[in-house]
């Protein structure tokens, strides 16, 4: 029945936004998690997880391999699928203005009954000053045997910050889902959330690991998500 159930459930989605930057030869390990409080109706999850390893091969083109884990209520941690591919900077920026990338990802189902995924789409972060904005756009299609939609899923993500001095900052942060852009369906049958999000950089010397974290709560907006999101990000690059 857990199978049945992942299989025709929406994709998971972790909540990050994610910038269009590469920096050729450094590789970061990320972890991005979310706590779930008050079950949606298309939405009855404790906890998941996404730990994702990036190295930027080029100046314009970095690797990516992303394991999901999620744990269903009443159910215990468990994979969830794994994902290869890359991204690659189309506009470079360089201190203020704007940057754009591209992302490409293949997504490897681990439950039998599940269809694969690939998703793609395209990143974009303007900055002015100590202020920015981040989006995410990206496009998901189902492949194989288990395929139970026929248009493509929709995920946009977005963020607001502000930095406040070197070491931290505040923002806020949205996250939708359209799980078949061929049949979207009302605003409540779809995936919306909204929340305050805070950012801290780690001191760190010259040549030594530098670490990020963030969290933050994000509010359930539509009847088809969780009343509460409680979200959490660690970074290390080397």
């Amino acid at each position: 029945m857990l199978l049945i159930a992942l299989a025709s459930a929406p994709a998971s989605a972790q909540f990050y936004v994610r910038s269009p930057e590469v920096d050729k030869g450094e590789a970061e390990i990320e972890e991005h998690g979310a706590l779930y409080s008050g079950p949606g109706e298309d939405e009855r999850l404790r906890q998941t997880h996404e730990v994702e390893g990036k190295y930027g091969v080029s100046e314009r083109f970095e690797a990516i391999l992303e394991d999901e884990l999620e744990q269903p209520i009443g159910e215990d941690l468990q994979g969830k699928a794994i994902e290869l591919g890359g991204q690659y900077e189309i506009i470079e920026r360089h201190g203020d203005g704007l940057g754009v990338a591209f992302r490409t990802l293949y997504e490897f189902a681990l439950p039998n009954n599940s269809p694969d995924e690939i998703l793609f789409g395209p990143l974009a972060k303007f900055v002015r000053g100590h202020d920015s904005a981040m989006i995410n756009t990206f496009f998901v299609g189902k492949v194989g045997d288990h395929v139970e939609i026929d248009g493509l899923e929709l995920k946009v993500n977005w963020q607001l910050k502000r930095e406040l001095n070197e070491r931290w900052g505040l923002g806020v942060e949205g996250f939708s889902e359209i799980e078949d852009l061929a049949h979207a369906g009302s605003f409540d049958e779809q995936q919306h959330r909204l929340g305050p999000v805070a950012y801290y950089e780690f001191p760190h010397a010259e040549g030594r690991p530098e670490w990020k974290a963030a969290g933050g709560v994000l509010f359930g907006l539509s009847d088809a998500v969780s009343d509460f999101t409680y979200k959490f990000d660690l970074e290390v690059e080397f």
